[in-house]
């Protein structure tokens, strides 16, 4: 394994080298690849939206009133509706990371009174703002940058697999329980159990997206947790997410218990 993963970890330009790592990561079904960096390269996320795509999901949610796009967990609404008893309670929602629009039209057919929030790079940032003056959305509010976030509180925070795609993810997560009033949640994110001299994240390489070069997190779970408990959170829930099986049989014993993962937190 250690040499598949020394040739997925190699970043070529070689279309013939390319086609080779795309074989090799569909056979062994391998998902990342452990690297020796310490931190994510600049401009590490690519943009795969553009403002044709989002009017397109409008369209379709007109007519099959339910989410197109793919959530890394479908189940969210469910997940509101116990946590908001009352459907037409008035309650503040951060979509950090959120890049789709028929997201906040499925909220918005289910709890009538959510205030919906988005951040995300500037390029998606400008759609959401066009489109929201085209159809006249309500009730949503577009953060052009980070210092906005804490200009608002928020009853929901939801991280949709996206935290450990941002380089500075230590200093959003202090924004956010600064801002946070009761809710966080995390889905779709890698932890590990063992300690490694207080490392706090490992760097790896997503290869299941080849040809395109991304970059993420995994974190130590109890070092993550940390900076949420010493501030009055508790875990209400950590489980497995289902969207995906992913493999991560090429890490080997390194990091023990790698795990896609859900997690939910709240304010005590």
């Amino acid at each position: 394994m250690n040499l598949l993963n020394k040739i997925l970890e190699y970043e070529s330009y070689n279309s013939y080298l390319i086609k080779i790592q795309k074989k090799i990561r569909k056979k062994f079904k391998i998902y990342f690849v452990p690297t020796n960096i310490k931190n994510l390269p600049k401009n590490n996320h690519p943009i795969y939206t553009n403002l044709s795509y989002q009017e397109e999901l409008i369209k379709t949610f007109s007519k099959k009133n339910h989410l197109i796009s793919f959530n890394t967990h479908p189940k969210i609404v469910q997940i509101l509706k116990k946590l908001f008893l009352n459907e037409n309670l008035e309650f503040s929602f951060l979509d950090f990371g959120g890049e789709n629009i028929d997201f906040y039209l499925y909220l918005k057919k289910n709890f009538k009174n959510i205030h919906y929030f988005i951040y995300n790079q500037k390029e998606i940032n400008e759609d959401f703002t066009k489109l929201k003056e085209k159809y006249k959305f309500e009730n949503i509010t577009i953060l052009n940058n980070v210092d906005e976030i804490n200009s608002y509180n928020y009853d929901f925070v939801n991280f949709g697999s996206v935290i450990q795609y941002i380089e500075n993810y230590d200093k959003i997560l202090t924004k956010i329980i600064t801002s946070s009033k009761k809710y966080i949640f995390f889905s779709g994110t890698h932890f590990y159990s063992k300690k490694l001299d207080e490392v706090n994240k490992i760097v790896v390489k997503q290869v299941n997206m080849l040809p395109d070069k991304l970059y993420c997190y995994f974190f130590n779970f109890e070092n993550f947790v940390k900076i949420f408990i010493s501030n009055g959170f508790s875990i209400i829930f950590k489980e497995k997410n289902l969207t995906d099986n992913v493999n991560y049989k090429n890490f080997g014993l390194s990091y023990d218990n790698i795990e896609y993962t859900d997690l939910l937190i709240s304010r005590k």
